[in-house]
């Protein structure tokens, strides 16, 4: 493990904010001794070891409990729960995504996803990454291609990964007909899913849309 791992596996386990404790306690557990009048139940001197102690102890668990559950909420909302979850922690890919480190986060899924061929949910978690932070839905859409054609990739994983195409084709890279070729695919493989009703809701959008937009060309006017 490298420096920065072994930091960033720190930061994840609380040990800045251990560090933040034990700084405040140091110096407020005996000035709050002295302040009430009452004699200290150890020399007063043993206050500022103790009072860093307690600090880092306390502020440490804090940081922990805090960290881990901006993880989970960040790997909830990226991927639902009707998606399943990726079963392996990667607690210290977790922490560089809740510092912003979005670069860093998707080499180091894309790091897993070398040492695990089998498994799609390192390319699901970079994929999301470079369309939702790094602004670059042609690789996205590359990432979650590949998680969805992993034999380990179950039906759910394949029918969240083909909407999360779908979705960057219609927006940011305005491609309707590479759409409309997923929107069928997603039909025939799934005709009786609740994501395949939609899929015909918006492929009868697009046909309709698109046949507009011919009606009102130049060339049909013409």
């Amino acid at each position: 493990m490298s420096q920065s791992e072994r930091y960033t596996a720190w930061v994840h386990r609380g040990g800045m904010q251990g560090v933040w404790g034990a700084s405040l306690l140091f110096f407020f557990l005996p000035m709050g001794v002295y302040a009430s009048g009452r004699p200290s139940p150890v020399p007063f001197f043993l206050l500022f070891p103790i009072g860093g102690i307690i600090g880092y102890a306390f502020g440490k668990t804090f940081g922990w409990i805090l960290l881990s559950g901006s993880g989970h909420a960040a790997q909830t909302f990226t991927m639902p729960a009707t998606t399943g979850h990726y079963a392996n922690e990667h607690s210290e890919i977790v922490t560089l995504e809740v510092r912003g480190d979005f670069k860093g986060a998707v080499s180091a899924w894309e790091a897993v996803a070398v040492a695990e061929p089998g498994n799609p949910w390192p390319l699901v978690r970079s994929a999301e990454l470079y369309a939702r932070e790094l602004g670059d839905p042609a690789t996205a859409i590359e990432r979650f291609r590949l998680a969805r054609s992993l034999p380990a990739a179950k039906p759910e994983l394949q029918r969240y990964t083909s909407q999360k195409i779908i979705d960057l084709l219609l927006g940011p890279l305005g491609d309707p007909g590479r759409a409309m070729a997923e929107l069928r695919m997603l039909i025939d493989r799934y005709p009786t899913s609740r994501e395949a009703e939609g899929a015909r809701e918006a492929l009868r959008n697009l046909k309709r849309t698109t046949a507009d937009s011919t009606d009102h060309s130049p060339d049909s006017r013409g």
